[in-house]
């Protein structure tokens, strides 16, 4: 309700004082503005400068124009302003006579340009996305849009919908915090999944989403450290959450994934855990579904003559500290 005045009160301000950077002459107004949400109560990450794109398109008089034509790709880079606490762009827009419907993407832009880009069409838009395999480079991927909008004084509000799905990497010592065991040392741990998708292309028009036939192998080293670190009983270690990112995966069938974790057991000596054992790759099955967070969960036990086991465990809960706060 804040932002929503916030915003209501900087669109009236805008009207009376804003002036034209270039000849220093007042604009009128009002302007268009955005609120972004995710799901039903999520918000996108509101860090200084976290942007996201939009273009769109007037209808009047029978002539659909764009309305951001202004920018050489005729896209908007709306930010995150964290002394005015809303999102923002350069160059504003006021509203005309007509009707509106606006095309939305997050991110704006990935540390690698190719990874994210608008392949237009006339009056029709497609998002041509690729996986990225590098851990650092991983942040969701979201889109949202919203027609038969008409001048109005309150911020635009867009809607954004997740593509990808989310996975953490965690494990678990479960002997009880009471017992003598003197749990494991992890040295080394890394993750590889086969069968991702290579890339997605997400049209609005349909707001549907055609995934490639080729795929990609992704490598993660998840924890590389000469001492490594201790895990006492009843202790976790959410490796996901100290590499400071999830993994995000475009959902489909056929992902397959391994783990391998160097350690050193209790009785002192060095061994290599790889799961799964029996073969060279789990399945992730066909429960991997885009906007959910899932975690693969390794248990350590002392009690089992099988001293690790995993497993993917779904509607993980734990909040971890990603490139984006995920629904």
């Amino acid at each position: 309700m804040k932002k929503s005045l916030y915003l209501l009160l900087a669109a009236v301000l805008l009207v009376s004082c804003h002036k034209d950077k270039k000849t220093d002459e007042p604009v009128t107004g009002p302007f268009v503005f955005f609120e972004a949400r995710v799901g039903e109560a999520g918000t996108l990450p509101q860090r200084d400068g976290e942007a996201f794109g939009v273009f769109g398109y007037l209808s009047s008089e029978d002539t659909l124009t764009n309305v951001f034509s202004d920018y050489d790709d005729r896209i908007a880079k709306v930010a995150w302003n964290a002394e005015d606490q809303a999102f923002s762009y350069e160059k504003l827009v006021e509203w005309s006579e007509g009707t509106y419907s606006f095309y939305a993407y997050y991110p704006y832009a990935y540390k690698n340009q190719d990874r994210l880009y608008v392949i237009e069409n006339e009056h029709s838009n497609t998002l041509h996305f690729v996986q990225p395999c590098e851990l650092d480079e991983m942040t969701d991927f979201m889109t949202a849009s919203v027609g038969a909008v008409s001048r109005t004084l309150e911020p635009v509000r867009l809607q954004f919908v997740p593509h990808l799905f989310c996975v953490d990497v965690v494990i678990i010592n479960e002997d009880d915090m009471d017992s003598a065991t003197p749990g494991i040392t992890v040295l080394d741990a890394e993750i590889d999944f086969v069968g991702v998708p290579q890339s997605l292309d997400f049209d609005f028009g349909s707001n549907g989403c055609d995934m490639s036939k080729e795929t990609v192998r992704i490598n993660a080293d998840l924890f590389t450290a000469s001492s490594g670190f201790h895990l006492g009983s009843g202790m976790e270690y959410n490796f996901t959450k100290e590499l400071g990112s999830s993994f995000f995966l475009i959902p489909a069938k056929g992902i397959k994934y391994s783990i391998a974790i160097e350690y050193v057991g209790e009785d002192g000596e060095a061994d290599i855990y790889t799961y799964p054992e029996d073969s060279d790759w789990a399945e992730l099955g066909d429960v991997v579904k885009a906007g959910e967070r899932y975690a693969i969960v390794i248990n350590a036990s002392s009690n089992t003559a099988q001293i690790f086991t995993a497993s993917l465990v779904p509607d993980w809960e734990e909040k971890v500290d990603v490139n984006n706060d995920f629904n």
